[in-house]
């Protein structure tokens, strides 16, 4: 227990809260997060991130549920980019269409975040799969993130290679459709149950305050009480720090489910004929090649 303090009288400890205070909070500091002609500022309102491309955020049905989601805003407050909560396997976020059309409609750009619970390499691949059926009829101009840091996980007794493997798995299914993928981790979950040495995959690096260097991060979680105009209560906030639009190829053919398809600039080719090299092809409502010439 803190002994009190003598010989202080009530005048002499106000005057030093308040000097303790304007050293922690110095009144010219910009608020946390936001965006400076130097760069964006972070937790203590004084340090600036110089290297961070974009600022974003995550958003999932308990922000829709709190309060009607205003994109125009959105974007107006300075986020480029967003990560929209997928959920789990066979078990999908009842807002994710409207968040990615939403996000679409003011020209923010979608990542997606999907929650794992496989059990072996093969579940990992099915999830997987299973993501890809989903996004492939949306605009993801951002990573596929591969959340497993469950207690769900922690439980079962794997080892840290095995869940590596299972991690590793879900990517290579993503990037073999064309994708760019992701794990999400906290510094804890990272060190304890991922050996990223062995992941040639993007980090989604969460840790709160200031730090933010880990090995592969291109996006870091940075607090999860952010405030955004447009959406109602608190916010994860994201920075990216790589520029996928010149690292992450959005016009191409993409395999996903057996069935061949065109996407130009992230978007897949449906209902028109386009011209691919010195052939034209022909694609139905659905995005599959019906004809060539």
């Amino acid at each position: 227990m803190m002994k009190k303090g003598r010989g202080k009288g009530p005048a002499v400890l106000i005057v030093c809260a308040a000097l303790l205070l304007s050293a922690v909070c110095p009144a010219s500091a910009a608020p946390p997060w936001e965006k400076t002609e130097q760069g964006w500022v972070s937790a203590d309102g004084k340090t600036v991130i110089r290297d961070a491309v974009e600022r974003g955020m995550t958003i999932s049905k308990y922000q829709n549920r709190a309060g009607v989601v205003n994109w125009k805003q959105i974007v107006r407050d300075n986020i480029s980019f967003v990560m929209v909560r997928l959920g789990y396997y066979n078990d999908m976020d009842p807002y994710f269409d409207a968040n990615m059309k939403g996000a679409e409609g003011v020209g923010i750009k979608a990542g997606v975040c999907f929650y794992g619970e496989a059990l072996s390499v093969e579940d990992a691949r099915r999830e997987a799969e299973y993501v890809l059926e989903i996004v492939k009829d949306y605009t993801v101009s951002y990573p596929i993130a591969y959340d497993i840091s469950s207690q769900y996980i922690a439980e079962q007794g794997f080892s840290r290679r095995q869940i590596t493997d299972m991690a590793n798995a879900f990517c290579e299914v993503i990037e073999a459709a064309g994708y760019r993928a992701a794990v999400y981790g906290d510094n804890d979950w990272l060190n304890r149950y991922l050996d990223v040495s062995r992941m040639p995959y993007d980090i989604w690096y969460s840790r709160y305050g200031m730090a933010n260097a880990y090995q592969n991060r291109t996006l870091w979680r940075c607090t999860d009480s952010g405030r955004v105009s447009g959406v109602t209560g608190n916010v994860c906030l994201e920075f990216s720090f790589e520029d996928y639009k010149k690292t992450y190829e959005g016009t191409g053919w993409r395999t996903i489910g057996g069935t061949r398809y065109y996407f130009s600039n992230y978007r897949m080719v449906k209902n028109t004929t386009v011209k691919i090299g010195d052939t034209y092809y022909s694609f139905d409502e659905n995005g599959i090649c019906v004809f060539t010439r």
